[in-house]
């Protein structure tokens, strides 16, 4: 920078360009990666070390015990000769775990029902896009009937099994999808009802929605179990599982309701009043233009909750249903295996549900993405 007089007399500022600074140097690649993100600093450089010293400590012994040292043949508890794990408890006991005690000469119709179940979820991707909702709504609500009489089978000629044979996962998985299948319609009316303009209405589905979801699970399977049988006349007697649904399914409801009252909530009050001026009437404007927008909102919660329910089926051990967790304390103390398998047992049942929770996540995800509309890169 030099100085020189104007024609002011005052002195002028010429500004000369600075000297040329060499191009920055672009860090790609694995190593850069590693440099910004592990070892950008020393507190991260520490952390890092810890952390990988903390796995090579873990890992190895967890491999061995797992894979290399663990035992696959066999069909007793002599088999499990090695240090590591026994899968062969896991593989002699894989059918009760799955199926629970139902015959072996019909576990097909079980079979059978989970191929309903998964093409049902399928249906919306490969359905005709005009099909999807009518048809894809009415297999949803039509399945858990349809899954009972092929269970049962005395609609439908088979051999007759009675629910105390029913157990395993299987049944985790059925009460929970039939409970949720349920519970989301449901759900949907409470909320509209807590809604309404209509005292009656609204009271009565404030204290349903608040009774259910403030009341433990345990509790409800207790009343349902219990003391439900108590208001029937005598003689009468109620499937457990039956109850068990019936609560499962309004807990579902309760906890939906909400969700779908946040979802109500976000939805714009302009959203009403365009619907109100093409001349749509409340169920028209309810089912075809906010309901779709409620279900994009509030997709994450609908699977956080969605997935608790699955989560809680475990608790009906406590009422003596025999669902995978019961099944698998259950060949615990089997009098053949008594040599102390309960870290495989539990360690399957985890790894099951899993497995199961994060592919609802992934396909939770999907759809979230499916619906985006923010047209982000």
């Amino acid at each position: 920078m030099t100085d020189t007089t104007s024609r002011f007399g005052k002195p002028a500022r010429i500004f000369q360009p600075s000297a040329a600074q060499p191009a920055p140097i672009k860090s790609t690649g694995a190593y850069a990666w590693l440099r910004q993100n592990l070892f950008s600093s020393a507190l991260n450089t520490i952390v890092t070390i810890a952390i990988v010293a903390f796995l090579a400590t873990i890992i190895p012994p967890m491999f061995n015990w797992l894979f290399l040292d663990s035992n696959l043949s066999g069909s007793t508890q002599a088999d499990c000769t090695g240090d590591g794990a026994c899968w062969v408890f896991i593989k002699v006991w894989l059918q009760p775990l799955l199926y629970g005690s139902y015959p072996d000469g019909q576990i097909w119709r079980i079979n059978l029902c989970l191929l309903l179940l998964f093409v049902t979820l399928a249906a919306p991707f490969w359905l005709p896009h005009r099909m999807r909702n009518k048809v894809d709504i009415a297999m949803l609500l039509v399945l858990p009937f349809v899954a009972i009489v092929i269970l049962d089978g005395r609609l439908l000629g088979l051999e007759y099994v009675s629910t105390d044979y029913w157990g395993g996962f299987a049944l985790n998985l059925f009460l929970a999808s039939a409970s949720i299948i349920l519970g989301m319609p449901l759900g949907f009316l409470w909320a509209l009802g807590r809604r309404s303009q209509m005292p009656m209405a609204r009271s009565i589905c404030v204290i349903l929605i608040e009774f259910f979801r403030g009341t433990p699970v345990l509790a409800l399977f207790f009343m349902g179990s219990v003391m439900l049988p108590l208001f029937f006349p005598e003689g009468t007697t109620v499937d457990k599982l039956l109850r068990v649904w019936i609560v499962l399914t309004l807990f579902m409801a309760g906890y939906m309701a909400e969700v779908y009252r946040g979802g109500f909530q976000a939805i714009p009050q302009g959203q009403y009043e365009a619907a109100a001026s093409i001349g749509l009437s409340f169920w028209q404007t309810t089912l075809l233009v906010i309901l779709p927008q409620v279900i994009k909102v509030s997709m994450p919660n609908i699977l956080a909750t969605a997935v608790m329910l699955f989560k809680n089926t475990t608790f009906l051990m406590i009422i003596g249903v025999f669902e995978v967790l019961s099944t698998a304390q259950n060949a615990l103390t089997n009098s053949n295996w008594l040599g102390g398998f309960s870290t495989e047992a539990y360690l399957f049942v985890g790894i099951v549900y899993w497995i199961c929770c994060f592919s609802m996540s992934s396909v939770a995800s999907y759809i979230e993405r499916k619906l985006d509309t923010s047209h982000r890169s």
